[in-house]
């Protein structure tokens, strides 16, 4: 049986007419024509009509292909192959005027299919015959072009952004590879760590998570009304249906799930959204950071003339697209959260609670797509503050107190610790009071030394083996994902 590549199953790029301020969500409304038409090409109901057109017309073929259906010539095959490109805007609106008649979406689809291939003379035999959605449940046609306008939608723009993402995030961490920051937990001084390892940090985990939905492949189904392909065998029991659902479904660049209800049981799409779900998760721990580090002032942002930060303070210059990285994170995940509840389940072998929750879809991709655009923009208009993150590294030379303590342990000055404690403990010390209460050890010189030797820029571990371990890691994966 054919394979059915290359997939235009989406809208074309100049059919996409909604227009900015008239939509009621931010994806089909204000960031219309710089987000959400991109998105609607994959996600909108008129490509989801053009996606069944192309499985119906495919299926044809594939009845045709096992001496079902009579043999059809290469023109026939073509005009079949090619039949989901004649659903224009015009064309759909005609078929929302049916299906405000006939109140059921696939079959409203499979009369506008029938229109337009009556147009071809020679098919009109197949037409009179019924072999137009012949022995199919709605589900066995929505699932597998959803499946495929999913996986276009992917591979063309969500991976895509995703790289630039983690090639802003190298880029970042080579710039800051030599930038001693004072570590914070609980966001209080802890000990010297390196602001572009961690920065590359964020990179290796996004990446990972990156390179599982490169990898992961969707499942489809074609098993009929209940998932036993009882209309087939009915038919023609000498024809080995289960093994023409696999090769059918697996034409599309999909696993084929023989297992099911009327519905695909959506495991792997749950899987797919549980992903989705941990790079935003991922995008927002970044978002924050990065605030913090601007907070600080151990991050400077581009400043441009011809932008303003608040209506009332001309001073400032906001991290804005930080913010807006992880509010559409927070608001993608919201919706993920439900939809990861609700998909698995259904009443015995179909209702149709999850066909119009799915219709959403593109709302939760859509938003973590602007949080990895916004992401990317962000971590291209900063640089290290050196001076200011400098000066606080010698403000406060308590982020060596564990190094001081656990050297003079290692000497054998086993009470080290809690001398440090009431040292240092809930104060801010200089390197000055440091070197006082270095040299008023009653220690010998050897130690002394040690520790009159240890500062910040020598205190920060494997920092620069990791950091260059996970530029590799990230590099490795970007190119796993261009591929």
């Amino acid at each position: 049986m054919q394979k059915f590549y290359p997939f235009d199953f989406e809208i074309g790029k100049k059919n996409t007419t909604l227009r900015e301020g008239t939509g009621i969500s931010n994806l089909d409304g204000r960031l219309w024509d710089e987000m959400g038409s991109g998105v609607g090409r994959f996600f909108g109901d008129e490509a989801l009509v053009r996606g069944r057109v192309a499985v119906e017309a495919r299926y044809i073929i594939a009845l045709s292909d096992i001496k079902v259906v009579r043999k059809l010539n290469k023109k026939e095959k073509d005009t079949l192959l090619t039949l989901h490109q004649k659903i224009t805007p015009g064309t759909y609106k005609s078929l929302r005027k049916i299906e405000s008649k006939v109140k059921h979406d696939v079959i409203s689809m499979t009369l506008i299919l029938k229109h337009l291939l009556a147009k071809t003379k020679s098919m009109t035999d197949i037409l009179d015959h019924g072999w137009v959605h012949w022995g199919l449940s709605s589900e066995d046609v929505d699932n597998i072009a959803k499946s495929v306008l999913l996986k276009a939608f992917l591979t063309e723009i969500y991976l895509p952004h995703s790289e630039l993402l983690l090639g802003e995030i190298v880029n970042l961490s080579l710039r800051t590879k030599n930038t001693e920051i004072p570590g914070k937990t609980h966001l209080q001084t802890a000990i010297p760590t390196v602001l572009g390892k961690e920065i590359a940090l964020f990179g290796v985990r996004l990446a990972e998570v990156l390179v599982k939905i490169k990898k992961l492949k969707l499942r489809g189904k074609l098993t009929g009304a209940v998932g036993n392909l009882s209309a087939h065998r009915s038919a023609y029991p000498r024809v080995n249906w289960r093994k023409f659902s696999k090769e059918f479904v697996e034409g599309f660049g999909l696993e084929a799930n023989l297992f099911t209800t009327q519905t695909e049981p959506k495991a792997r799409f749950v899987e797919l959204l549980s992903l989705v779900q941990m790079i935003n998760s991922l995008l927002i721990d970044l978002s924050q950071d990065a605030r913090l580090y601007i907070g600080f002032d151990w991050l400077k942002q581009e400043v441009k003339r011809e932008e303003a930060g608040s209506s009332a303070m001309p001073q400032k210059v906001n991290p804005i697209d930080f913010e807006n990285s992880q509010g559409n994170a927070l608001f993608s995940n919201w919706i993920l959260e439900g939809m990861i509840r609700q998909f698995p389940v259904s009443w015995l072998q179909r209702d149709l609670v999850d066909k119009t929750i799915q219709r959403n879809t593109g709302l939760p991709f859509g938003y973590s797509l602007i949080a990895i655009i916004s992401a990317q923009k962000g971590l291209s208009k900063v640089s290290a503050n050196r001076e200011k993150i400098k000066a606080d590294l010698e403000s406060d030379w308590g982020a060596l107190s564990e190094a001081f303590q656990v050297n003079l342990r290692a000497f054998g000055v086993g009470g080290a610790y809690n001398d440090l404690k009431a040292f240092s403990r809930g104060k801010r010390i200089l390197r000055g009071d440091v070197e006082e209460w270095i040299r008023g050890l009653g220690t010998t010189d050897e130690i002394k030394k040690k520790l009159f030797s240890l500062s910040f820029e020598k205190y920060t571990g494997y920092a620069a083996e990791n950091l260059r371990g996970m530029i590799n890691t990230i590099n490795s994966a970007r190119k796993t994902l261009r591929r």
